[in-house]
């Protein structure tokens, strides 16, 4: 099996925080990005890999030369800007067989390759791309199936609740794109995808596999902490959350104080679908609230969340009476209590997100991997950013 690697690009929404290398190229916890994507696709069966590469090639010639792990590697320069389906055309050159893989280099989607190739070969579908389904989303267009999960329409990026996105994994058929004649500058998004949906049979491939686009700054971010931990994770894992990450009232439990922050929310949409349970804990400092009226901003809090499409199994906190005068920090008590409630919770497979740096001991006592949100950052609405990983 083949596969083309668009490596091309110019990398300009990145160019802040990534501005000596490709795009493909930046490091991802001290390894190139591509590297990641090399090694899915050669889990999934690739055993030679035309790179499409043009800005500031030389840094991937040097790094990878004709070969890596055993996987052929061979080079289709672009000498001016092609654009990704003249990118394309110029890399199918390289390709011997029927039938080519071709990714995007900036982003990893951890589907079922030889899955998706049989798919595609069954279908006798022209073009297969594998689509994500997900939910609350702008920056991406969506895509329309019928029941037979052929593609009907390309739908312009806006403000979906729910659906299917492109996640930048395709199998051609070699011929069906070579018989067009496309000019040698174009889009494939545009100038194919959407032009050609009805007259050749495009086909989806839906999975919930992990997905990473590390295209824009924050998500370069968060693609620091992501690729080492979400993808090993399935419904098997347990996220334990620290309200007040999702809060900005600093503790002190007023319902008209109870300020919610909102990107923190939406992100923690995003996590918990990667999770099996999610539960959130809150610490209560003494005195602050009544357990009613805690109850009462808990209710609230569930709400909004189930209003963005998230999910909650439980919420735990250390005020059990209205009248308690010695309440403590109890993150480890709670986080033991829950594994008392859901026996099947493995601790060695749970992390603990919170926005606290003294409760990374709380995590390390139930040997719960913690996850430290940059409180800083937080107040500026990146609920990405994370300061410290243990």
């Amino acid at each position: 099996m083949e596969a083309i690697i668009l490596a091309g690009g110019l990398g300009t929404r990145l160019r802040s925080v990534v501005h000596d290398v490709p795009k493909a190229m930046a490091l991802i916890n001290s390894r190139p990005f591509m590297e990641y994507q090399l090694d899915q696709l050669i889990s999934g069966g690739i055993d030679r890999i035309i790179f499409s590469v043009g800005y500031k090639s030389e840094h991937i010639k040097n790094h990878f030369g004709d070969k890596y792990k055993n996987c052929e590697i061979v080079y289709a320069l672009e000498k001016t800007l092609l654009g990704t389906g003249g990118a394309i055309k110029n890399a199918m050159r390289f390709v011997h067989g029927e039938h080519v893989v071709i990714a995007n280099g900036d982003s990893l989607f951890l589907s079922n390759l030889p899955e998706q190739y049989k798919f595609h070969l069954a279908k006798k579908s022209d073009i297969t791309l594998a689509l994500k389904p997900m939910k609350n989303f702008k920056r991406y267009g969506s895509i329309e199936l019928d029941e037979n999960n052929k593609i009907i329409r390309f739908l312009e990026k806006q403000a979906i609740q729910e659906g299917t996105i492109n996640a930048g994994l395709y199998i051609f058929k070699v011929d069906s794109f070579k018989d067009i004649g496309f000019p040698d500058k174009f889009s494939i998004e545009k100038d194919f995808f959407e032009e050609k949906v009805r007259q050749l049979n495009f086909f989806g491939f839906i999975s919930e596999a992990y997905f990473l686009d590390i295209g824009i700054p924050e998500d370069f971010k968060k693609a620091q902490y992501e690729i080492s931990l979400f993808p090993r994770i399935d419904d098997s894992w347990t996220l334990f959350l620290d309200v007040n990450v999702l809060i900005n009232n600093k503790g002190n439990g007023m319902l008209e104080n109870f300020n919610i922050v909102q990107d923190a929310m939406n992100s923690l949409v995003e996590l918990s679908g990667f999770f099996g349970k999610t539960i959130l804990i809150h610490d209560i400092e003494n005195g602050r609230i009544t357990e009613k009226k805690l109850n009462e901003n808990h209710c609230f809090l569930l709400e909004k969340i189930k209003e963005i499409g998230g999910g909650i199994n439980v919420i735990y906190h250390n005020l059990k009476l209205s009248d308690k005068e010695n309440a403590t920090p109890q993150k480890p008590n709670m986080i033991f209590l829950a594994k008392n409630d859901f026996p099947e919770i493995d601790f060695s497979k749970s992390v603990m997100i919170t926005n606290l740096e003294f409760d990374l001991s709380s995590a390390k006592e139930a040997n719960v991997l913690p996850l430290l949100i940059n409180e800083k950052e937080m107040d500026k609405g990146d609920a990405h950013t994370i300061s410290s990983l243990e």
